[in-house]
């Protein structure tokens, strides 16, 4: 038969004061008694603190300091709360203590006031005639299976109100000890696929993305985890095997990071779920109310280059992952193997933008003049993600790519001699990779090789859409277009520019080209890789004194977009559905689905 506590009914938690530790009471042997001497009684832990029912988990925190925390406990139906004690607790569980009101003893140097005096609170007469009420007054029985709801305050703005069920009592003094276990992270649980976002990109563990949070009881004590999964709308799933660790639904927390030079920025996020996949095994997700800009950029860093991720997926999971080209390498074509890379890349790109057929073959996007080309590749990690062509034309009779689309394959305006120039041509950026400054680093290489080239100009096309950013750039539109026979017959417009446009900006605005090209023109002028006049390094030195300043702009800029993207998802996070009593188990990982379409080729010539 179940053990059955009679504990008294209670209107009001009051203002209650915690036992003190018996100081009569020292420590004691276990009940078997064992001797202190024996080494093999302290490895299985059988010494512990007197009597049998007084051990804790918690040992890092003193009774004293948990009875301070305020917390009581009320029966389904009921509308009235019984205070208790605090004794004990982990991730799923917790230990309070029921004391009757006459058995609560006063702190050292507390001097009670007189019963019924004008001094004393109402509340603590209202507590001693509580312990005087008749059997049959409004008692409240509590026993093994039952389930209880539990009230904590957490800090004076953070209180939460959960069920547990009650998995032991014990009496104890002139009280009773009751065991309860969470039941808002009860498990096994059944998986619910309208509880969380479908989309989830799993981590490896391997890449140990680890965070910490500070405990709200212990003081200096900081609970590691890891991050599970990245979910919609910037938020993560952590996994915490820390037994002390305490989280509930709707509250807020800040996340610190384990990442270089970002370990003191945290991010404010609010627990959306929280779940148990064993005893002291908690894995929980937050929702993210705030987060650094710096602390966002970490994050994809960390993420980007770990071989599993690509800009588009973090840009699905909320995050704005746009700077890639310096963690990229950036090469040319030595063999045949970086040529058949080059072909697939460029066959998906054309495919995927809807310019070539689904059936066609990767060797038919070679180019006729790709052997007097330098081809520029650029990889993350081992794969390749953008690629742009150089062509070099060796005589005055090479027809160009731009120039097969115009009839009779000749050019309708004067153009300066082949010898001179430089035509760009297919231009491809693996899909994944779109929006990012990808496309930059593909024009500061290039812009490096030709300007390192004996020759002055820089011919290409553009379709309709894409015009006006290469006119930004300093590109001038000729008065000359032509329908592409290889892409759909889509209209080019041919356009020209000279090197001392990517030199020192000649009609570009200045902003521009310090935000472009100003760092490779710098890396090119310390290393002495091209020969420039007084006048013009007078002109570079001088527009470079700028740097600082397109910088600051456009990383102010980038702020306020992530501010506003921030903003958007509080407020999507805030009129959610209503959330459900049980949250769902964490569902397995799902593998990484293959990369998308490509994308469509940026450049104009294409």
């Amino acid at each position: 038969m179940k053990q059955k506590i009679i504990l008294p009914a209670e209107t009001t938690t009051g203002d209650w004061k915690p036992i003190l530790p018996n100081k009569e009471a020292g420590f004691t042997l276990s009940p078997d008694g064992a001797s202190k001497s024996d080494p093999k009684k302290f490895e299985v832990g059988k010494f512990k603190f007197h009597g049998l029912f007084e051990n804790r988990t918690q040992e890092r925190i003193s009774q004293r300091e948990l009875g301070l925390v305020q917390m009581s406990m009320r029966q389904p139906g009921r509308e009235e709360w019984i205070a208790v004690r605090l004794w004990d607790f982990t991730s799923i569980s917790f230990g309070v203590q029921f004391l009757p009101p006459q058995s609560i003893q006063d702190p050292a140097g507390f001097q009670r006031p007189e019963a019924g005096s004008p001094t004393e609170p109402a509340d603590e007469r209202d507590r001693l005639e509580l312990g005087s009420l008749p059997a049959d007054s409004g008692k409240v029985q509590v026993q093994c299976g039952d389930q209880v709801e539990i009230r904590i305050r957490i800090t004076h703005h953070a209180e939460f109100q959960i069920w547990c069920e009650v998995k032991n009592t014990v009496a104890w003094k002139d009280g009773v000890k009751i065991g309860l276990r969470r039941l808002d992270i009860a498990f096994p649980q059944s998986v619910n696929k309208e509880r969380r976002e479908n989309f989830r990109l799993p981590v490896a563990p391997a890449l140990a993305l680890n965070a910490r949070l500070s405990h709200p009881f212990l003081f200096g004590q900081w609970s590691l985890m890891q991050v599970s999964d990245v979910n919609h709308s910037m938020g993560l799933s952590f996994d915490c095997r820390d037994p002390s660790i305490l989280v509930f639904e709707d509250m807020e927390l800040d996340i610190h990071f384990e990442l270089p030079n970002l370990r003191q920025v945290a991010m404010s996020a609010r627990v959306a779920w929280v779940h148990a996949t064993e005893a002291n095994h908690v894995k929980f997700g937050v929702a993210c109310l705030d987060m650094p800009w710096a602390l966002h950029n970490g994050i994809c860093d960390f993420l980007l280059f770990s071989r599993h991720w690509t800009p588009l997926r973090l840009r699905e999971a909320g995050f704005r992952a746009r700077r890639v080209k310096n963690r990229l390498r950036f090469r040319t074509v030595k063999n045949m193997g970086d040529y058949a890379e080059v072909l697939y890349l460029r066959r998906d790109a054309y495919v995927g933008a809807g310019k070539k057929s689904a059936d066609t073959k990767p060797e038919e996007m070679a180019g006729s003049l790709d052997g007097c080309s330098r081809i520029l590749m650029a990889h993350h990690h081992n794969d390749l993600v953008g690629s742009l062509t150089f062509t070099f034309p060796p005589t005055e009779d090479t027809v160009l790519d731009s120039q097969a689309g115009f009839p009779g394959k000749k050019y309708p305006v004067a153009l300066p001699p082949k010898a001179n120039l430089i035509e760009v041509s297919r231009l491809c950026i693996h899909g994944e990779y779109r929006n990012t400054d990808l496309l930059q680093g593909l024009f500061e290489h290039g812009i490096k090789h030709f300007l390192m080239s004996d020759r002055h100009w820089l011919l290409t096309s553009a379709v309709e859409g894409l015009l006006p950013a290469y006119l930004r750039i300093g590109f001038v539109r000729l008065k000359a277009s032509y329908r592409h026979p290889g892409l759909n017959h889509q209209e080019h417009h041919l356009i020209l520019a000279h090197r001392n446009t990517f030199l020192w900006g000649q009609g570009m605005n200045l902003m521009v080209w310090n935000t472009l090209f100003s760092d490779v023109i710098a890396y090119m002028l310390d290393r002495k890789l091209i020969e420039v006049n007084g006048l013009e390094r007078a002109i570079i030195r001088s527009k470079l004194l700028l740097r600082p300043v397109s910088r600051l702009f456009v990383e102010r800029r980038a702020q306020s977009a992530f501010q506003a993207h921030l903003k958007s998802l509080r407020e999507s996070f805030r009129h959610r559905p209503g959330k459900e009593t049980v949250p769902e188990a964490e569902m397995l990982p799902t593998p990484l689905r293959a990369p998308s379409t490509p994308e469509s080729p940026r450049d104009s010539s294409d």
